[in-house]
């Protein structure tokens, strides 16, 4: 049984998409696993990734899966940084659906005790969400299969991942927790690259796929802009499902991962040591071809 826990943005001009990959590649491989999708603010507001979410699951034609209503800010503090970047959205189409939601936590934590030992929970946004079914319900901890998250840059001991950045204080509680976790970090995440060519040959007859493929090429002009890539992009959430769906892929070292929460400048900066024993494995190397192979061989099934 699979949660999917997502800030999602692919449906909000402008943003990033690999989210909305993820769920389309999770979906297509292991859709009769899938029990729930949570919401979480991230890559936009929590109102626009339910609309987003909702849109998705019913080009998907999936939406009989419960959907949680999330967080809208981290643990403590609001992003008023992530302002600026979000200015270069354009507006998040509505979706019809003003249908009651379970709280994301909520639906995490009553999902869990009552499947006890079956729930992976697959993470691809800032960690708020895990964090409070955490402090609400301690007791879900050793009940939870294994939580796979894609977030930190363990390479790079300047700079913080953004989803790390976004709420540190809830990925220090979810690494800390004592649950089985695979951490996925962008060092992994971008050596595996999508080309503009690949986005552009996806069929047009599904409205899930029509929809990446409408996005990938403003989001590949972004993040060329910002000197992330040249005429691709990385789709770094799809490597979480990648990494459930067959963990051979990567080769995983137990680890213990440390947040930074300050200074305000150094906040959600992720560093990791080998540490025998540990329940937190990461990922240290991918098959990259195998990885992008496998991801694409769902996405384009359209």
């Amino acid at each position: 049984m699979i949660i999917f826990d997502t800030d999602m943005s692919l449906g909000t001009p402008g943003a990033e998409i690999d989210d909305g990959a993820a769920l389309i590649f999770l979906l297509r491989a292991m859709g009769e696993r899938v029990t729930a999708v949570t919401t979480t603010h991230g890559n936009t507001t929590l109102e626009n990734a339910l609309h987003n979410s909702r849109r998705l699951l019913a080009y998907l034609e999936r939406a009989d899966l419960p959907l949680g209503r999330g967080a809208a800010h981290g643990l403590i503090e609001p992003k008023a940084w992530f302002a600026d970047w979000q200015a270069g959205y354009g507006p998040t189409p509505p979706w019809p659906d003003e249908s009651p939601l379970p709280l994301a936590a909520n639906l995490i934590i009553d999902t869990v005790r009552a499947n006890p030992g079956q729930v992976t929970l697959i993470a691809v946004g800032p960690l708020t969400n895990l964090a409070l079914a955490v402090r609400l319900a301690p007791d879900i901890v050793p009940l939870v299969r294994q939580v796979v998250t894609m977030g930190g840059s363990l390479a790079d001991k300047t700079t913080p991942e953004f989803n790390a950045h976004c709420d540190p204080e809830a990925a220090h509680v979810v690494l800390h927790a004592g649950w089985p976790l695979r951490l996925i970090g962008l060092e992994i995440t971008s050596q595996v690259p999508f080309s503009r060519a690949a986005f552009a040959s996806l069929p047009d007859h599904n409205p899930a796929l029509a929809l990446l493929k409408t996005q990938a090429d403003g989001w590949i002009d972004r993040v060329e802009r910002m000197g992330w890539g040249h005429n691709d992009c990385s789709l770094h959430d799809a490597l979480a499902v990648a990494a459930v769906f067959d963990e051979r892929l990567f080769e995983w070292r137990e680890t213990a991962v440390s947040v930074t929460l300050h200074p305000e400048n150094q906040r959600g900066i992720t560093r990791a040591v080998p540490q025998a024993g540990s329940l937190v494995e990461t990922a240290v190397s991918v098959n990259a071809d195998r990885c992008r192979e496998l991801i694409w061989s769902y996405l384009v099934t359209g």
